[in-house]
């Protein structure tokens, strides 16, 4: 289990994820037909459990604020969409044994055709999702290729799962004799198979026109160092409206343009540009440091994030990695002058002249004396340590955790942070990855 998975602390949305599904199968199991082998009713339960785990990734996948809200935050909302669909796909690899459907007298060879289809499908989408973490095992070269493909283009594909989806409800309805045996069971079905199909539907058709696109412009572009690229913003119609440390879609106009990434703004919400401090780490990201000029149209979608330092305690330990700074950035410049938090904050980089905001950060400590940056060249200083961040802390369990920076780095700091008492629903690290 990945750092990031043991600090989520459950949510309502969590929770009702995990009644739904529990209640599911207890409905299945309560309502077995005496006629019906148990082996092969278990591998309907897990078919049935595998359209229900895909349909709610469906959901998970349309954005809604009240869905972000459920889940505390798009990044979680993210995972979950993809831990829900990767385990409806692995399940229902062994649902066509268990179920020995073509055994079944008279059974529709047409469902059967849709019913391996939506696995193939379905199947081929989860290697390409998982393909950037598999690449490092040395897998074959179609798995490298789905990996170096672009975002956009990845975002293209995964936009058929819900084709594969509704291939997979139909299977289940066409061919499933249990569902023609009990009324409630089927009912139960087609709502699980109708749900997802909306939430995919509204996402493919709909949402465009309910999630408002904000008109912006490259107003300036500043190159501070070899590897970021700090770029304003000016509306060019309505200006979008956000709460400090959120995280927007962005998308630059171009030749080769309007591939959306996500990138926290650095800007305050009082401020009229909108700011965002990007690092070339890809072929994409690389392409704007060298290109990307005033003038150039951009398109914003959002605002997302949960990422609030007002929501901790007294105590608090801030950790910004590299460009993971703007989120705090952002805090800083929107910080009120009765700021009464106790914060440390601990801003790592690789070298000191890749560190950004340095002066603002200074004056930001100046104005307001609970504030206690440090700056950690790890070049020099080696790397930061969770027993370096709490260090001057009487009572670390106490103290609220926010972070923002390399995944390694961040699963680095929450084991060493959970291991000195630290609870986990007191660290707070928001990763807005959406593959």
């Amino acid at each position: 289990m990945r750092a990031s998975d043991r600090l989520e602390s459950p949510t309502w949305g969590t929770s009702l994820l995990a009644i739904v599904v529990v209640a599911n199968l207890l409905l299945w199991v309560l309502l077995h037909p005496a006629d019906q082998p148990w082996g092969r009713y278990v591998g309907e339960i897990v078919g049935v459990e595998a359209v229900l785990l895909l349909s709610c990734s469906l959901v998970l996948a349309t954005l809604l604020p009240v869905v972000e809200r459920a889940f505390d935050g798009l990044d979680r909302v993210a995972r979950w969409h993809r831990y829900t669909a990767v385990t409806g796909v692995v399940i229902m690899l062994v649902h066509p044994t268990l179920a020995g459907l073509t055994a079944v007298p008279d059974v529709s060879q047409v469902g059967l055709k849709l019913g391996s289809l939506a696995m193939l499908g379905l199947v081929l989408l989860s290697i390409w999702a998982l393909a950037p973490s598999l690449k490092a095992a040395r897998w074959s070269r179609l798995i490298r290729h789905l990996a170096s493909l672009s975002h956009e283009r990845w975002l293209t594909g995964h936009r058929l799962t819900g084709l594969f989806v509704i291939a997979a409800v139909v299977h289940g309805a066409v061919v499933d004799p249990v569902l023609a045996q009990s009324p409630t069971l089927k009912v139960t079905y087609l709502l699980i198979g109708t749900i997802g199909v909306v939430a995919y539907l509204y996402r493919e058709l709909l949402a465009r026109y309910v999630v408002p696109i904000y008109d912006y412009v490259v107003a300036e572009v500043q190159r501070p160092n070899d590897v970021t690229i700090d770029v304003f913003l000016e509306p060019d119609g309505p200006a979008l409206a956000f709460e400090p440390g959120q995280f927007i879609f962005l998308a630059f106009g171009g030749t080769n343009g309007w591939e959306r990434h996500p990138f926290t703004v650095a800007s305050a919400p009082s401020q009229g540009r909108l700011e965002v401090s990007i690092r070339a780490l890809g072929d994409y990201t690389r392409d704007l440091r060298e290109n990307l000029q005033p003038g150039t149209p951009a398109k914003i979608a959002g605002p997302f994030g949960a990422f609030d330092f007002r929501h901790g305690g007294q105590q608090q330990i801030w950790i910004a990695g590299g460009v993971g700074i703007t989120p705090f950035i952002s805090w800083i410049r929107s910080l009120p002058q009765d700021f009464d938090r106790d914060v440390t904050f601990y801003y790592s980089v690789n070298h000191a002249t890749e560190a950004l905001y340095l002066d603002e950060l200074t004056a930001a400590a100046q104005a307001h004396p609970s504030l206690q940056p440090h700056l950690v060249d790890s070049s020099v200083d080696g790397y930061l340590t969770a027993d370096q961040a709490i260090a001057d802390l009487a009572d670390p369990s106490r103290a609220s955790v926010y972070m923002c920076g390399p995944p390694a780095m961040m699963t680095a700091m929450a084991d060493g942070f959970q291991s000195h008492g630290i609870p986990r629903s007191q660290i707070r690290w928001e990763q807005f990855s959406v593959r």
